[in-house]
């Protein structure tokens, strides 16, 4: 007898579906199982999505977690279908899930899957669910063969290997492929990637960004006349000093692509300065590159903050005012003279403006209570 399956995306803001569920929900029907897709809190237009009329029992319930700081949606989102369909059978997997296994346990008595759920990693994704998504997504590779304190992926895809025949998972319908490698140079398939992409013929964007360590002039060349866009890096520690520098050189040199770098700031690791982070953005503007700064968030942890001991709450604030704000979508633009003009000369120059942006802030909010009374 064919099984009821439900899958729950809970009620958090993201920008891309789950691409797990949509794996599930291929594997499902290819046993002739009947599944519904649930978006909690969907928002309006939801890439043509329509929520579904919920049968009056399910055999099985899948239920998805993102960040650690989506705790209170994820377990709302499971207790709310535990009560409904007590019946069923739960399954609770994720980054969540997996991140903080006991705390998942604890709250809804539920034991998670931990990890990649195997079984459906070489199933297409179902994109039915969500007819006008303009992406297909996909990875060529898992893991990743740096081990970086701060990123969640050493906990998440231990292991790093290729996934083969990923074209399978790409939407004939789709206008753009979105990658979510995170460390593609690595892979021994770098140059058949290249081909099938060439061949598929759609622009695509490894939305995680690119080893600059593994970025080299031939790289360079075979990228720039591909349909990547934009080129990502990443400038996170001292040991890509030198390296991304070379890197966005040699783009630039073969290629009038867009580039993009991630900076994240905040961690909590001893290099990890106010002054380091400046020396970052500065020498990525110089550059001519647009900057994306990554407030670093706690891996282990519900908390969607924290405070470094290399740190204060007035940097962090100016940061996020003036990226907020000033710059588009948080992107630091590559215009110099606005970047002086924003982050200063030095080190000292950008502290000192953050905290003058700080009480600017403090004092415009302070006018607002005073007026509001």
């Amino acid at each position: 007898m064919n099984k009821q399956i439900l899958l729950v995306e809970p009620g958090y803001e993201n920008p891309y579906p789950s691409l797990a569920l949509m794996k599930i929900s291929t594997w499902h029907k290819n046993k002739g199982d009947e599944v519904d897709y649930i978006k909690d809190n969907a928002p309006q237009d939801y890439f043509g999505y329509q929520p579904p009329k919920l049968k009056e029992q399910y055999d099985i319930i899948y239920i998805t977690t993102l960040f650690t700081y989506h705790f209170q949606a994820a377990i709302k989102s499971i207790k709310d279908y535990q009560s409904r369909y007590p019946n069923a059978e739960v399954k609770v997997g994720g980054i969540l899930a997996t991140l903080l296994p006991d705390l998942i346990k604890r709250e809804t008595g539920i034991i998670p899957h931990v990890g990649l759920f195997d079984k459906v990693e070489g199933c297409s994704p179902d994109y039915s669910f969500l007819p006008s998504f303009p992406f297909s997504i996909t990875y060529t590779t898992r893991g990743c063969i740096r081990k970086c304190k701060f990123c969640v992926v050493r906990l998440l895809e231990p292991k790093f290997f290729v996934r083969k025949n990923w074209e399978k998972d790409i939407n004939p319908n789709s206008k753009k492929i979105i990658f979510w490698d995170n460390n593609w140079l690595a892979s021994p398939n770098f140059y058949k990637d290249i081909e099938k992409l060439k061949k598929i013929g759609k622009p695509f964007d490894f939305n995680q960004g690119i080893d600059c360590r593994l970025f080299d002039e031939e790289k360079a060349k075979i990228l720039s006349q591909t349909k990547i866009d934009p080129l990502r890096f990443a400038f996170d520690n001292p040991s890509q000093e030198g390296y991304i520098q070379n890197a966005i050189k040699l783009a630039k040199k073969y290629s009038g692509k867009d580039i993009m770098v991630y900076v994240i700031f905040n961690s909590e690791e001893a290099y990890d300065t106010p002054e380091f982070f400046y020396h970052r953005i500065n020498e990525l503007n110089k550059l001519g590159v647009d900057i994306f700064p990554m407030r670093y968030r706690p891996i282990n942890s519900i908390q969607k903050h924290i405070i470094s001991p290399q740190w204060n709450s007035i940097l962090l604030r100016g940061i996020k005012l003036i990226t907020t704000f000033y710059y588009s979508r948080g992107v630091i633009r590559k215009n110099r003279k606005v970047f002086l003009k924003m982050f200063g000369k030095n080190a000292d120059e950008f502290k000192r403006g953050m905290h003058k942006v700080y009480k600017y802030d403090k004092k415009l909010n302070n006018k607002k209570s005073t007026a509001s009374l």
